[in-house]
C-alpha cells in the first residue's frame, strides 16, 4: 500500500543506455509520465546516449554494468539504489535487467511490473539454445506482480509457450507532436540527395535481428531500374561496416547514407519516402511506427510485433522472411512504380497511428497498472 498524497517513486530499469526500441519507449514513456504522481528513477546496465538524454531532461540516472543475466555481483549495489531511494514500484524492460533485480526487490519486498520488448526465443534459434531462453523466460516472468507485453502477437507466443502467463496487453505509442512536421529539404541537401528522388530509410541498430544486408542487395537491384532513388541507413551496431563494405563492393557508395547514430529521427523520416524494417523478430517496433507516423510507406517482414503494426496492403507492405532479399525487390518495385499506392498507404498508416499507438494512452495505461499493483 502506498501513502496517499505522496509521490510514487518508480525504478525504471533498462539493459542498455544506448537508443534503441525499448530505449526510445522508456523515453517517450518518462518524458509523458505526469510528475505531479509519479517520480522516475533510470537504472541503465551500460553507458549510452540515453542516459545522456535522460540526465538532460533531469532525470536522475545509475548506471550498473552488466552484460550478462543473474550477474549476482550487482545485485548488492541494486538493492543500495533500491533502498537509498525508497523504490516504491520497479518497472523492468528486457529480460536482462528482470533477473538482475528480482533478487535485490523480492529481498525488499518491492513489487516488480516487467515489460517484454520482444521474446528471445525466435523461431530461427537452435532448438537447445530456444529452449533454454522458453524456460528461463518462464521463470522470470512468473516471478512478477505483472507483466506488459507491447503486442498482441507477443501475449499470444507467451501463452503457447509457458501455458499460462499473467500479462496485459499495452501497445508502443509515439509522441505525434514530433511526427507532424520535418526538415525534408535540408536533410536532402545535407546528404547531397536531389529535391525530387524517391528515398528508402531504415532506421535501426546494425545487428543481425533487424536484417540490413538482403535489404542492401534488394536496393542494388531496384536501383538499377530506378535510377533516382537513394536510401538513408541510420544508426550504429557491430553490422554497420559489413553494410558499409556490402554497398562499396555493389557499387552504390553514392547512393546509399550511413550517417551513423542520429538525433534527429524525425527529420531523417521526413526526408523519405518508404521506410524499410527486414527484421527477425520484434516485439512492437517503435521505429515502424514513427516512420507511419511521418507518412511514409512502409514494408516491413511478416513477423509477430510487425504485423501487430501492419496490415497488409491496407497500410504498409508486408513480406515473408523465406526468401527475403526477393520480396524487398518485389516490395520496392511496387512502390517505386506506383506513386498512388505509397501516398494511400502513408496516409492509412499515420491514422492508425493516431488511433492506436499515442504515446499519452501508452503512458495512462502504465500509470495506472503502477497504481493498481500498489493497491
Amino acid at each position: 500500500m502506498h501513502p496517499e498524497g505522496k509521490k510514487i517513486k518508480v525504478l525504471e530499469v533498462i539493459q542498455q543506455g544506448e537508443i534503441g526500441g525499448g530505449e526510445s519507449h522508456l523515453l517517450t514513456l518518462i518524458e509523458k509520465m505526469d510528475r505531479s504522481r509519479f517520480e522516475p528513477v533510470v537504472v541503465a546496465l551500460s553507458d549510452g546516449e540515453m542516459v545522456a538524454r535522460l540526465t538532460a531532461m533531469g532525470i536522475k540516472c545509475y548506471v550498473v554494468h552488466t552484460k550478462i543475466p543473474f550477474n549476482f555481483s550487482v545485485w548488492k549495489r541494486l538493492g543500495e539504489i533500491l533502498r537509498r531511494e525508497e523504490i516504491a514500484i520497479v518497472h523492468t524492460h528486457g529480460a536482462r535487467a528482470l533477473s538482475n533485480l528480482i533478487y535485490p526487490s523480492g529481498r525488499l519486498a518491492v513489487p516488480v511490473v516487467h515489460t517484454v520488448h520482444g521474446w528471445s526465443f525466435h523461431d530461427h534459434l537452435p532448438a537447445w539454445k530456444r529452449r533454454l531462453r522458453i524456460k528461463g523466460e518462464k521463470f522470470l516472468t512468473s516471478k512478477t506482480a505483472m507483466n506488459i507485453v507491447v503486442s498482441d502477437s507477443n501475449q499470444q507466443i507467451g501463452l503457447q509457450s509457458f501455458g499460462t502467463f499473467r500479462c496485459e496487453v499495452i501497445n508502443n505509442g509515439v509522441d505525434l507532436a514530433l511526427y507532424n512536421e520535418g526538415r525534408r529539404e535540408e536533410i536532402r541537401k545535407e546528404f547531397g540527395i536531389p529535391s525530387g528522388a524517391v528515398v528508402i530509410s531504415f532506421v535501426a541498430r546494425f545487428i543481425h535481428d533487424k536484417n540490413p544486408m538482403p535489404l542492401i542487395r534488394a536496393f542494388a537491384r531496384v536501383q538499377q531500374a530506378f535510377p533516382e532513388t537513394y536510401m538513408i541507413m541510420a544508426g550504429n551496431g557491430p553490422a554497420r561496416e559489413e553494410a558499409m563494405g556490402m554497398a562499396q563492393a555493389l557499387g552504390l557508395g553514392s547512393r546509399i547514407i550511413f550517417p551513423g547514430f542520429r538525433r534527429d529521427i524525425p527529420d531523417i523520416l521526413a526526408a523519405s519516402d518508404i521506410f524499410c524494417l527486414p527484421s527477425i523478430k520484434e516485439g512492437l517496433p517503435v521505429s515502424l511506427i514513427e516512420a507511419m507516423a511521418m507518412r511514409n510507406a512502409v514494408i516491413a517482414t511478416k513477423v509477430p510485433g510487425c504485423v501487430d503494426v501492419v496490415t497488409d496492403r491496407a497500410d504498409g507492405l508486408l513480406v515473408s522472411l523465406t526468401g527475403l532479399e526477393d520480396e524487398l525487390t518485389r516490395a520496392l518495385r511496387e512502390l517505386l512504380s506506383e506513386p498512388a499506392l505509397r501516398q494511400k498507404l502513408a496516409a492509412a498508416g499515420r491514422e492508425k497511428v493516431e488511433q492506436r499507438f499515442n504515446a499519452v494512452m501508452m503512458t495512462r495505461k502504465i500509470e495506472e497498472l503502477y497504481k493498481h499493483t500498489l493497491l
